[in-house]
């Protein structure tokens, strides 16, 4: 943590000059990097703690808002972070659950739901992809696909759907837990990641496996800078339309898409229509001037 970097915190968040400073260190024994920030307006105190070490309680208290964690992406009162953030522990296991509660996999994914396929989820080291907390509670996620991010298309309808190859055009998906949509939670989100996007680019960071014996890895990071930004929707998912619309996205009435799914337990088929939805830097960039 510098001066400078406090500095535009605390004016970017309008805390008061007698805002009175306390640490919380842990357990550590030597010096330690303090870069998590807690702000209570009541008390008028901050709290400086290790980022990632949300277990003594700052992140999930009513008293308490995270003003900064390395990895944090603040929206409103929303926190985004990467998965591969420590702050992103848990994910994985948390959307399954909500999934599975809210009877969504095959409205989600576009394939009929098993117990199997539940167990090829799993965001760990996923590029593009981030989080979605509230007071510290897992409320979704929202992420990127693009030219390298095909992963798991054994249960991926955007698999079926074809990627376009390269990063400059990417499609965005994003998943809002039932108890927490119809709150503007998930267009919050979209429109702040468009914005991001295109304006200072998406921070890409992924795992990346050598040749070494034993295995090792390595983490990879880069900037991406999409020119455009194109999402495809079954019809009848009347709520993600409304969001896309809603963040700027125009709908191709033009192309309805189908698709066979198959079924090979049962030997059955569906057939499903998807629309496409698109957003272009340069549609946002001339919309800004």
């Amino acid at each position: 943590m510098t001066m400078e970097l406090l500095e535009h915190i605390l004016e970017e968040n309008n805390i008061p000059k007698d805002v009175h400073f306390m640490s919380d260190s842990g357990w550590e024994c030597d010096a330690a990097e303090m870069d998590g920030i807690f702000y209570n307006r009541k008390s008028n105190t901050i709290i400086f703690a290790q980022s990632g070490a949300s277990e003594r309680g700052y992140e999930e208290s009513e008293e308490w808002e995270i003003l900064y964690d390395p990895d944090l992406i603040k929206v409103e009162e929303l926190e985004v972070y990467p998965v591969s953030s420590l702050m992103s522990f848990g994910i994985t296991k948390e959307f399954k659950k909500a999934l599975k509660a809210a009877g969504d996999f095959e409205q989600y994914y576009g394939i009929k739901e098993t117990e199997e396929r539940y167990d090829d989820i799993d965001f760990r080291w996923r590029p593009l992809f981030y989080s979605i907390k509230i007071k510290g509670q897992f409320i979704g996620y929202i992420g990127f696909r693009g030219g390298d991010s095909a992963l798991e298309p054994e249960i991926y309808i955007f698999e079926q759907l074809g990627f376009h190859g390269e990063d400059s055009v990417l499609e965005p998906e994003i998943y809002i837990f039932e108890q927490y949509r119809n709150k503007g939670y998930g267009t919050k989100v979209l429109k702040k990641f468009i914005e991001i996007a295109f304006k200072d680019g998406l921070r890409k960071t992924w795992r990346e496996d050598t040749e070494d014996q034993p295995p090792f890895y390595s983490i990879k990071e880069e900037t991406v800078f999409p020119e455009k930004l194109v999402s495809t929707i079954r019809v009848e998912n009347e709520y993600s339309k409304k969001m896309m619309l809603a963040c700027g996205f125009r709908e191709n009435k033009e192309i309805t898409a189908e698709f066979v799914l198959w079924d090979v337990e049962n030997l059955e088929t569906d057939l499903i229509q998807v629309r496409e939805f698109e957003i272009t830097k340069e549609e946002i960039l001339n919309e800004k001037n």
